[in-house]
C-alpha cells in the first residue's frame, strides 16, 4: 500500500492548520484523519468543512481519507478492516486530539485524553513501519502539565507530586507519563504548546476559547472589571509557530525521545495590562464612533477591597465570573517554563517567536472580522 499518515484532532485549532502542512511535507502520502461525529456523514461533513476553509487544491483533498471513529476507543472505534488497512499503511502519527474542557469531571477527561493516549500507543505498536527509520509518534501534551508548579518548569520533568487547577491538566499528566514510558520501545517526540492563539501573519484561527472569550465580553461591553494581575505575563503562542515547530522536530532524528516546551517565555510575553490595551486599541480602531472603556484589572485578592458593593454585586452576576471560574488559575500568576534550548533550536531552522503584542493585535482582528462575518451570516463552516 501507499504510504500514509495518521492525523488525529484535523478539526481542532492546531489540526486544521497542521493538515495543509502535512499534504505539503508528505506529498506522496495519504493523510488519514481520525474524525469522530454522530454519524459517518456528519464526521465527512466536519472534515469537509475545514478543507473548504484551507483552500486546498483538488489533488491535496484527493490525498485525505476520512476515518469516522474514536481516537479514545479500542482500534480506534475502526471496523476491523479499516484498521487492519492503516496498520499497513501508516509510518508517521501526529495525535493531536484532546478534550480541552476544563470543567469535565476527571474520570471523563479521563476518558478523552488518558485512553485515547492508550490507543494510539498500542496502534503505534502494531504499526508495520514500527522498526522502519522514518516511522515517529508525535504527541502534542500540553505545558500545563505542570499543574500548580512554580519557578522553573524544565522541559525534562513531568510528575513531581503536583497538585492540579483542573482535570484537564491531571488527565494529560498522565496520558504523557504513559507516553514518556513508551519512548523506550517507540520513536517518539512529545510537544507541549501553551495557549495557542492566532496566526501570527492572518490572526487565523478556527476554535475560539480562552483569550478570545474575554475579547468576546469585551466587544458586547460585558467587562468593566477584569479580575487578574496586570503585571503577569500570560504565556500564549501563535499557532503558525506550534505548526512549523512540529514539522521541523517531527523530521529531525535527533528529536526522537525529545520532549519540547513550543511557549513565548517569559522573555517574549507581554504582561495582562499590555495585552487589554492591545485589545482595546484594535477595538476602538474598528469602531471609532464607539466609546470603549478600559476594564479596571483588580487581582482577586483585591477585588472586594477595591471594588464598591455596587460594581461587586455587578461582577458576581457577570458572564465573566463564570469566565474565570475557569481561567482565573491563568491570569494569576506566571509560568517559567523553560524554553531557551528549544528556541535556539527553532531560530537556526528559521523559526522565532514573533512579537506577541503584534500577534495579539492581528488576532484580536481576526477574532472581531468574524463575529462580524457571523451577525451576517458569511461564517465558512469550520469556525463556527
Amino acid at each position: 500500500m501507499r504510504p500514509s499518515i495518521l492525523l488525529t484532532g484535523a478539526t481542532g485549532a492546531l489540526g486544521s492548520a497542521l493538515l495543509p502542512e502535512l499534504l505539503s511535507d508528505f506529498d506522496q502520502h495519504d493523510i488519514y484523519c481520525l474524525v469522530r461525529g454522530n454519524s459517518a456523514e456528519d464526521a465527512r461533513q466536519r472534515l469537509a468543512a475545514i478543507l473548504s476553509n484551507a483552500g486546498l487544491t483538488a489533488d491535496s483533498c484527493a490525498r485525505v481519507k476520512l476515518l469516522h471513529g474514536d481516537v479514545s476507543a479500542p482500534q480506534l472505534g475502526l471496523a476491523p478492516q479499516a484498521y487492519s488497512e492503516i496498520l499497513s499503511s501508516v509510518e508517521q502519527i501526529y495525535h493531536l486530539a484532546a478534550s480541552v474542557d476544563f470543567d469535565l469531571p476527571l474520570s471523563v477527561s479521563r476518558q478523552a485524553n488518558v485512553d485515547s493516549a492508550i490507543q494510539i500507543l498500542d496502534f503505534s505498536r502494531r504499526c508495520r513501519y514500527h522498526s522502519a527509520a522514518q516511522f515517529r509518534l508525535n504527541y502534542v501534551s500540553t505545558a500545563y502539565v505542570c499543574g500548580k508548579r512554580d519557578g522553573l518548569l524544565k522541559e525534562s520533568e513531568l510528575g513531581l507530586g503536583q497538585e492540579f487547577w483542573n482535570s484537564y491538566e491531571q488527565s494529560k499528566l498522565e496520558a504523557e507519563q504513559l507516553v514518556e514510558l513508551a519512548k523506550a520501545q517507540t520513536a517518539i517526540t512529545i510537544y507541549r504548546p501553551s495557549q495557542i492563539v492566532g496566526d501570527s501573519g492572518s490572526g487565523k484561527i478556527n476554535k475560539f476559547f480562552g483569550f478570545y472569550e474575554f475579547i468576546g465580553l469585551a466587544a458586547r461591553g460585558r467587562s468593566d472589571i477584569l479580575v487578574a494581575d496586570p503585571g503577569m505575563r500570560a504565556d500564549m503562542v501563535p499557532l503558525d509557530y506550534v505548526c512549523s515547530a512540529i514539522r521541523h522536530f517531527s523530521r529531525q532524528s535527533a528529536a526522537i525521545g525529545q520532549t519540547y516546551h513550543l511557549v513565548a517565555g517569559l522573555r517574549h510575553s507581554i504582561t495582562v495590562d499590555q495585552v487589554v490595551d492591545a485589545v482595546l486599541g484594535v477595538m476602538r480602531a474598528a469602531n471609532e464612533s464607539v466609546a470603549v472603556a478600559r476594564p479596571r484589572i483588580i487581582p482577586l485578592e483585591r477585588l472586594e477591597t477595591d471594588t464598591t458593593a455596587l460594581q461587586l454585586a455587578r461582577y458576581n452576576a457577570s458572564a465573566q465570573k463564570l469566565l474565570l471560574r475557569t481561567y482565573q488559575p491563568y491570569l494569576a500568576y506566571e509560568r517559567d517554563f523553560d524554553c531557551g534550548a528549544t528556541q535556539q533550536l527553532l531560530q537556526a531552522a528559521g523559526i522565532s517567536i514573533p512579537c506577541m503584542e503584534s500577534v495579539i493585535k492581528v488576532t484580536t482582528q481576526y477574532a472581531l472580522s468574524f463575529r462580524t462575518r457571523k451577525t451576517r451570516g458569511t461564517t465558512p463552516a469550520s469556525v463556527q
